[in-house]
């Protein structure tokens, strides 16, 4: 049982749409830094890269770090109640995981840009 979706179809390409629109901002960001002097203010890209990498890391792992906390699924057209408790247990697991992965992911690329003279 390694795949543990709670979330599928359109749940899916939301979170896509939000972490591509997240990277487009990162992006722009980014080039704004090279433009401008921004000083203390390029720490501010840490907020759509957190976005960006935890939508993204929800999409690819199909687990939502929301439902898996409150210990429901989206797999369809309504909202149900996840019975089995090992199940949980793993989309917990994997939740926690995508939070680290996308937190160290962000912090890294803040203190990258933050180096950029």
């Amino acid at each position: 049982m390694s795949n543990c979706p709670n979330i599928d179809g359109n749940q899916i390409s939301y979170r896509k749409i939000s972490g591509y629109t997240s990277l487009a901002l990162v992006v722009i960001f980014i080039g704004c830094v090279f433009i401008f002097d921004l000083g203390i203010w390029k720490i501010l890209v840490f907020f759509p890269a957190i976005v960006m990498t935890v939508s993204l890391l929800e999409a690819s792992n199909k687990t939502c770090i929301v439902y898996s906390s409150i210990g429901i699924k989206h797999m369809g057209q309504k909202y149900e109640r996840e019975k089995d408790t090992e199940f949980l247990k793993q989309q917990r697991l994997r939740s926690v995981k995508i939070v680290m992965s996308g937190t160290t992911f962000s912090l890294l690329l803040t203190y990258l840009v933050y180096l950029i003279p």
